[in-house]
């Protein structure tokens, strides 16, 4: 491919990219007008319930020393990594599911969205990525309902070490991320277009138990904890925590760093990969029917 023709690839990239993506804002109008409201009632609720009930059985165990004996700081980081990397989960073969068995048209006549992407030109990825970054949009909302609700109970994120967390939660999002086209990759390599898919389900209970969302994971017997190591949400939420919490640098946090590092890098790319060839199966169906 010569340069000039990946430069007229990239911009129709963009410029559909950013059509779609308006789109869906515009979309997302009716759900600030209509659902927000309830959003934000589920999700101060749901924090409160948790917080209460951490305090209602001491929070100031010994066990919550290691993150500064802070219960709520701990909680509510937890429940908006979770939301985060949950969403992250679903995102790409929720958007995937929109594109192959979304419709379009007008005048009695229809025409299904891939077809449509197929005739007009437009590249796969672009309408796949603006729904998926529109999807960002809501749960940004959702964490900062999470830090408001957060401040209220006594929140102390104040001196932590901001970049080294920051960090910490985007490798961990990359992780995740490769679950995620995983997931959305089993549309079409073993059928799963219908109800649950059993990857992004099996990674999300097990993530809720065993990932110490709510609690540490200490508590946990060393079976559990075995389980938890090979998720990716288990040491992007110690390190954000870590590093926000007790103000902890790379180089006490250098062992999670690694293997997430390591985790990232072999989920990401098979992610890719299989998301790509799962793509190539659509296509190669459409040519023979």
């Amino acid at each position: 491919m010569n340069i000039e023709r990946l430069k007229a690839r990239i911009a129709l990239f963009r410029t559909n990219f950013f059509k779609f993506l308006l789109f869906n804002l515009f979309m997302r109008y009716y759900w600030l007008e209509w659902m927000l409201p309830f959003h934000v009632v589920n999700l101060v609720l749901g924090a409160s319930t948790w917080i209460f009930f951490g305090k209602s059985f001491q929070e100031a165990s010994p066990i919550y020393q290691q993150y500064g004996g802070d219960f709520v700081s701990f909680l509510i980081l937890g429940l908006m990594l979770n939301s985060l990397y949950a969403y992250t989960l679903d995102a790409f073969r929720v958007a995937t599911l929109f594109i192959l068995r979304g419709r379009v048209g007008s005048m009695g006549q229809q025409l299904s969205m891939y077809d449509y992407l197929k005739l007009s030109g437009i590249p796969f990825s672009a309408p796949l990525l603006a729904f998926v970054v529109n999807g960002y949009i809501e749960e940004l909302i959702s964490i900062f309902i999470y830090f408001c609700a957060g401040l209220l109970f006594g929140l102390r994120i104040g001196g932590g070490n901001y970049p080294v967390a920051l960090l910490g939660v985007l490798v961990g999002l990359l992780a995740v991320a490769g679950i995620g086209l995983i997931s959305a990759s089993m549309i079409t390599i073993v059928g799963a277009w219908k109800g649950v898919e059993p990857i992004s389900w099996l990674v999300k209970v097990l993530t809720g138990l065993v990932s110490g969302v709510y609690f540490p994971l200490e508590v946990l017997p060393e079976q559990l904890q075995a389980i938890s190591r090979v998720l990716p949400q288990t040491y992007a939420m110690r390190i954000a925590r870590l590093a926000l919490l007790q103000g902890f640098g790379l180089s006490e946090l250098w062992a999670d760093f690694a293997a997430l590092t390591f985790i990232a890098s072999i989920l990401f790319p098979l992610g890719v990969a299989l998301y790509r060839y799962s793509i190539d199966l659509v296509r190669v169906k459409t040519l023979v029917e």
